[in-house]
Parts: structure tokens; sequence; C-alpha cells
């Protein structure tokens, strides 16, 4: 697969002190991203970092000039990567994610990111759609615990439902397996 690497809204809004929406497993997702970002600029395969910015000014969280929105220090964007600003959570409505995909000659994508049920599930499902082919990076994404009616689901249970899920739509994958297949 000539796919590109597709990191997903790897900002601060997930992340102690500053995040609203902080996720399990955040730290060691990033540091299998950063893996994954060192193996594809090695192999000179396409990056592109998706960033989510609300529509909304008052937004409580990814609210335009916040804390929240700013990119994690870990995942630094070098020269030649592309950033995509979304508004939505699936990663192609209303942005050129598509035409950069095309222009760089992309069969498929390798997403990680957060959260794994939200963002990176809803752009999985959207890259099926286009007909690009699709990894999605098990333990380079990550959730928090939401509530449903009240009741608490914990993230590592929503995490495995949607890794089960995502198996009708993608290659669920291991970082190091990923990175084994650039080789």
């Amino acid at each position: 697969m000539a796919a590109a690497l597709l990191v997903i809204d790897a900002q601060m809004e997930y992340f102690e002190p500053v995040g609203r929406w902080v996720v399990r497993g955040g730290d060691e997702a990033v540091e299998r991203i950063r893996a994954l970002l060192e193996a594809f600029r090695a192999a000179g395969r396409p990056i592109l970092h998706v960033v989510h910015e609300a529509l909304d000014s008052e937004s409580p969280v990814f609210r335009p000039g916040a804390e929240g929105v700013a990119m994690h220090p870990g995942i630094e964007v070098q020269p030649g990567e592309v950033v995509v600003r979304k508004h939505f959570p699936g990663a192609f409505t209303q942005t050129p994610l598509d035409a950069y995909l095309r222009r760089a000659g992309a069969d498929g994508v390798v997403v990680t990111g957060f959260q794994t049920q939200h963002c990176c599930d809803a752009t999985t499902r959207q890259a099926r759609e286009r007909g690009f082919r699709a990894a999605f990076v098990a333990d380079a994404t990550a959730t928090r615990d939401l509530l449903l009616r009240g009741e608490r689901v914990a993230a590592e249970d929503i995490q495995r439902a949607t890794l089960a899920a995502m198996t009708g739509f993608a290659d669920v994958m291991t970082a190091d397996e990923v990175i084994r297949s650039l080789g």
C-alpha cells in the first residue's frame, strides 16, 4: 500500500494540564505516533496532520485560539508535511484532504490520533467511502471515558469495541506492524 500517514487531532485538548477531554493512554499513543512519523519520514511517504477547531468561538473545547487547539509538543510538523484544519469529526468533510492524498499518489491511509471512536473512526470510514485502503493503528489511538445515561463507560471498553468494529473497514494493526510494512 502506498499509504499516507494521518495524524488526527494530536492536540492539547486531550492532554493534561490543558485538556478538557483527557484521553487514557495518550502519552503512549503519542510515542507510537512519533515512531510512525520517523518511519514515514525515512521512507519518504506522505504525512498529513489533521487539527480540529470548533466553529463556535465560545465552544468549551477546541475553541479557536485556545491552548487546547495547539498541537501536542511531541508531534512537530516538518517542512513538506500538510496540515489540514477541520471542523467536523470526519477529516474529509469540507476539507481538501482528499485532494492532498490524491495529489500525493496515496492509495491508502494509516490512521492515528484521537479519539479512537470519534474522529479516527469517522475519518477511516470516509476514506473507505472514497476508495482508499485503510490501516487503523490500534496502539497509536486513544480515547477517554464517556457517559451513557449517567453510567461511565471505560475508555478501555470503548477502545476495544471501536477496534473490533474497525475490522470491517480497515486493517487493524500495531505501530510496529505498520513500521515493518514500510521496509
